[in-house]
């Protein structure tokens, strides 16, 4: 993009009120969700499809945000 990677920050922290990590997690997330919905892929094939390296840790995360597990979507 560039611009330095303190101005992307201020900038994406402007935009979104996010951190540039949290905006990204926040991406992956909400397509996690439109994979869990399809109903196509189990939970570990949608945390590695979104980039999640380990489930625990992407069951964690999408409950943080979600407020539910992903198994009871």
């Amino acid at each position: 993009m560039n611009v330095s990677s303190s101005l992307l920050y201020k900038k994406i922290k402007t935009l979104t009120d996010q951190s540039p990590v949290d905006f990204i997690k926040s991406i992956r997330l909400n397509h996690a969700l439109e994979l869990l919905q399809s109903k196509k892929y189990t939970v570990t094939e949608v945390a590695e499809m979104c980039g999640f390296a380990y489930v625990e840790y992407f069951s964690l995360a999408f409950k943080k945000y979600f407020g539910k597990s992903p198994t009871k979507i």
